[in-house]
C-alpha cells in the first residue's frame, strides 16, 4: 500500500507544513491509494494534530491509515499518537522533519496509556478520551470517539448544553448522587460545563483537568464539588 509515490507525497506535505505538524489521510478505493491532505485544527499545531471529524466521517469507508509529521523531533510515536491510533482503530504513520524518518503503528486493542499520568493533548488525551478509554477497557462499554468543538467553545453560552447533551446521546442520564464508575460533570472555565471526571468511589475521582497537570486520581473535595454541575450514569451500569 505504501508505495514510494505515496511516501513522497507525505514527505512533501510535511516539509511544506514545517514547523507545524502536517496531517492527512491515506485513502484506498476503487481508483487505488491516494493521499488526502487535511488541515491541522489542533490548538497547538506545532506539537500535535487534529483532523476535523467531519472530514473523517466523509471518507470513513476509504481510510486505510492516518499520517502526520513530527517537526524537529524523531518519528517515534508518542503516547498521544498511540492513543489516537487505538481510538480510531486505524494504522498511524509518522514522518520526522527534517530527517524524514518514517515509523508506523498498528492498533492492538490495548489501553493506549495508563489512566494516570497522561499529558494533555486536546482531542487526543483529554478528559473525554480518558472517560472513553476507561469505559471501553474497564467496563466494556464503547462510547465511540466524541467529536471535539474548536478549542475555547466553552466561552460561548450558546454551547451551554452541548457537553451534557453529548453524554446523554452516548447513553447517560442524570442521577442525584454518584456511585462507582459514574461521570461527574463540571464547569471549570468559561460559561459552560466542559469537564468530565470518573467517580472511583470513596470520594475519589479520576480525571484530566487540562494542560496544567497530567491525568490523576484525587480526592473529590470542596474545590471540585463547588464546580460540579451534575452526576451522570450510563444506562448499562
Amino acid at each position: 500500500m505504501m508505495t514510494d509515490a505515496i511516501l513522497e507525497q507525505i514527505k512533501a506535505h510535511a516539509e511544506r507544513a514545517f514547523p507545524l505538524e502536517a496531517c492527512g489521510l491515506i485513502l484506498r478505493d476503487a481508483a487505488g491509494v491516494r493521499v488526502l491532505e487535511c488541515e491541522n485544527t489542533s490548538a497547538q499545531p506545532e506539537q500535535s494534530f487534529l483532523i476535523d471529524p467531519i472530514v473523517q466521517a466523509r471518507h470513513i469507508r476509504q481510510i486505510a491509515a492516518v499520517y502526520h509529521s513530527h517537526p524537529n523531533r524523531s518519528a517515534e510515536l508518542s503516547a498521544a499518537d498511540i492513543a489516537s491510533a487505538e481510538r480510531c482503530n486505524l494504522p498511524f504513520l509518522v514522518v520526522s522533519v527534517p530527517e524524514f524518518e518514517i515509523r508506523s503503528y498498528t492498533p492492538r486493542g490495548v489501553v493506549p496509556a495508563a489512566y494516570a499520568g497522561r499529558d494533555f493533548v486536546y482531542g487526543v488525551m483529554d478528559c473525554l478520551s480518558l472517560v472513553t478509554d476507561y469505559y471501553r477497557h474497564e467496563l466494556a462499554i464503547d462510547l465511540g470517539d466524541p467529536p471535539r468543538k474548536t478549542w475555547g467553545w466553552w466561552e460561548d453560552v450558546n454551547n451551554y448544553h452541548a457537553f451534557i447533551n453529548g453524554f446523554k446521546a452516548a447513553g447517560f442520564e442524570r442521577v442525584e448522587s454518584p456511585r462507582l464508575h459514574d461521570v461527574v460533570i463540571m464547569q471549570l472555565r468559561g460559561v459552560c460545563p466542559s469537564h468530565a471526571a470518573i467517580y472511583r468511589g470513596d470520594q475519589v475521582i479520576l480525571h484530566h483537568a487540562g494542560p496544567s497537570a497530567p491525568s490523576r486520581e484525587e480526592t473529590f473535595g470542596q474545590y471540585w464539588r463547588s464546580r460540579t454541575v451534575c452526576f451522570m450514569r450510563h444506562k448499562d451500569l
